[in-house]
């Protein structure tokens, strides 16, 4: 499943002209794109995308048709099927719509706050007011409940925090989140294969993999979840040009032995190729074996299941 982050409606209602748009815009694209290398990411906005005001009286028609934003428009040309509205996103995670309560910012209600709290998401804002210049916002919510007599309703009023970014600096302070949110609820190995490219973008897997996948043993698979989530931190960190090669964030990673290692070979892209890295899942009994591509800044996994 993907990350849903949710733009904050309120921050496309400033009074910003062209030149500033366009400046927020390319700091928005650069949050984007630090968060699809951290995991795979889906955008929700309250209107479909290609209508969406983002100042005033300035849509993104008017912005994407601006030859300097020629860069950024592309990337949203190529991020389209990743776009979707508040209500298709509160469906995908399985967060129901309330007409019982109100979340409010400074007063006003937002739309796109309130479902990033609700779907446990992340929110977005174009960095174009000074209050969107935070990690955390407050918001300020009344839900309608029940009354001590029958028939009575009474709104409770409280504070809650929403996750939220509109640089990439506030996305230091979420990033171990963002990996690990969602990771967490899959729990098959079947489920890992089909969120592959979202929970583990610097990942590659060989298509025997599947099958590792959907048969592993039961027993193992927390134990593979979190050595795929480790690999791929290092992935996410490592420099190929780097002398000394990645920093293992998991334990115990090493080399086949070199009579083993001609038992490790795996087609590759028509190639035999030696996956003789590994590490091993509960206790030893399992193993995940992988190599690394430095032309890619990918580790390739080849089989994960029984010890060898």
């Amino acid at each position: 499943m993907p990350l849903h982050v949710f733009l904050n409606e309120q921050s496309c209602a400033s009074d910003c002209g062209a030149d500033e748009v366009s400046e927020g815009m390319r700091v928005f694209v650069g949050v984007l794109r630090r968060l699809q290398r951290l995991r795979g990411i889906s955008l929700a906005t309250q209107n479909p995308f290609d209508e969406t005001e983002l100042a005033r009286g300035y849509y993104y028609a008017q912005w994407r048709n601006d030859a300097r934003n020629k860069e950024e428009a592309l990337y949203f040309q190529r991020m389209r099927d990743r776009c979707v509205t508040f209500t298709a996103a509160l469906h995908a995670a399985a967060t129901e719509e309330r007409d019982d309560i109100w979340h409010r910012f400074k007063g006003v209600d937002v739309h796109g706050l309130r479902a990033a709290l609700m779907a446990d998401g992340l929110a977005l804002s174009l960095p174009l007011a000074p209050e969107w210049d935070t990690a955390w916002l407050d918001l300020d919510i009344e839900e309608l409940s029940e009354g001590p007599e029958p028939g009575d309703v009474v709104a409770d009023e409280y504070t809650d925090q929403v996750r939220h970014t509109s640089r990439k600096a506030h996305l230091v302070e979420h990033e171990e989140w963002i990996l690990r949110e969602g990771l967490d609820r899959v729990s098959s190995g079947a489920e890992l294969w089909a969120g592959r490219a979202d929970f583990f973008p610097h990942l590659q897997f060989l298509d025997r993999v599947k099958d590792d996948l959907e048969n592993l043993d039961p027993r193992w698979f927390k134990g593979a979840r979190q050595l795929l989530r480790q690999l791929e931190a290092t992935a996410a960190q490592w420099d190929p040009a780097s002398p000394t090669g990645p920093h293992w964030v998991a334990p115990n990673i090493r080399g086949e032995h070199e009579n083993a290692r001609k038992d490790r070979m795996w087609e590759d892209n028509g190639k035999d190729e030696c996956f003789q890295l590994h590490g091993n899942i509960n206790r030893g009994a399992g193993r995940i074996y992988f190599r690394l591509v430095h032309d890619e800044k990918a580790i390739r996994i080849a089989h994960i299941g029984r010890h060898l």
